[in-house]
């Protein structure tokens, strides 16, 4: 099949290594390769189209029409209303309304978020899409939003959709800041105890879900991407201090108020326990994966030699 991938970032890192692994043909879309995206074009056998989706709505649309599934990767992270709303609004919105004109639709995996839904405590999925949720959060809301049109969009023409919400994920390509702070701590040999456990999921095992449900074609389906099981908080950092070879480390007690600003909004999800029934339909082997961890102090380990540590 003929993937496309909007977004470089360690997730489609993820997503593109293992599809064309697995002998698919890959084209993933770019906006820069600056600071780690450049090690990511360069990890990756796919072939990279450097594209602004808003700004070049024709070459979009000729992505989309030559491939058979798009997986929608785009996201950020903030309070920057404005780039919330583009990123899971606006670029969703664009990619759904030219699937629709199409004759031959591609399907559409569009990567969103467990907390597009606001729900806390133990959750599962909604019997009808989005009915019930509270997002209160301009994160929540906007990824809560960006559902919605896509759903509708897919439904009304009839176009094969799967919406996944991923909790905290994890994997060996991880830059993002709080897995920069988690590695430099290891590195010293700190291993902060918060006496919190979330929800995890590896990009790996996205990837995994990707290509099933790919081959699966289903129709207005949303789930959540999880492990089935929590994971504590400090467990991160004492992967990250074996992979650097810390055989010697401290624990520190430390108050939420240390935990680095870009986890803090995932802080109201601590606890929070998703049913597994939708997820093992898919993959049967959903444990939490420590070697992913490991691997991902290595990858920034090597950041670091080459002078590139900078967080995305």
């Amino acid at each position: 099949m003929r993937y496309l991938i909007l977004g470089l970032g360690f997730l489609a890192t993820h997503i593109a290594e293992y599809l064309t692994n697995q002998g698919e043909e890959v084209t993933v879309t770019y906006r820069n390769l600056e600071r780690v995206k450049s090690i990511y074009a360069e990890i990756l056998k796919a072939r990279l189209v450097r594209l602004d989706p808003l700004n070049n709505i024709d070459e979009l649309r000729n992505l989309i029409a030559s491939s058979d599934i798009i997986v929608n990767t785009i996201g950020v992270i903030g309070e920057n209303e404005r780039e919330l709303k583009i990123a899971h609004v606006e670029i969703p919105k664009k990619i759904s309304e030219i699937i629709s004109e199409l004759q031959a639709k591609p399907m559409l995996i569009h990567i969103s978020a467990a907390s597009a839904t606001g729900l806390t405590g133990y959750v599962k999925e909604e019997e009808k899409h989005c009915e019930g949720v509270s997002p209160n959060l301009p994160y929540e809301e906007t990824k809560c939003e960006g559902e919605k049109i896509v759903y509708a969009k897919a439904k009304e023409n009839d176009f094969p959709l799967a919406i996944i919400r991923p909790t905290f994920i994890y994997g060996k390509y991880g830059a993002h800041v709080h897995f920069v702070l988690m590695y430099w701590l290891a590195r010293l040999g700190i291993i902060p105890s918060f006496n919190i456990s979330f929800s995890t999921i590896s990009a790996k095992h996205i990837a995994i879900l990707v290509k099933t449900l790919a081959e699966a074609k289903p129709k207005g389906l949303y789930m959540y991407a999880h492990e089935c099981k929590l994971i504590e908080l400090e467990k991160l950092f004492e992967l990250m201090a074996k992979g650097l070879g810390r055989e010697k480390t401290i624990k520190l007690k430390l108050p939420t108020e240390f935990i680095p600003s870009s986890l803090k909004c995932a802080l109201k999800y601590v606890g929070t326990q998703y049913d597994c029934s939708k997820i093992k339909e898919l993959i049967k082997d959903i444990d939490f994966d420590e070697t992913e961890v490991i691997e991902n102090a290595l990858f920034l380990d090597n950041l670091r030699k080459k002078g590139m540590l900078l967080s995305t």
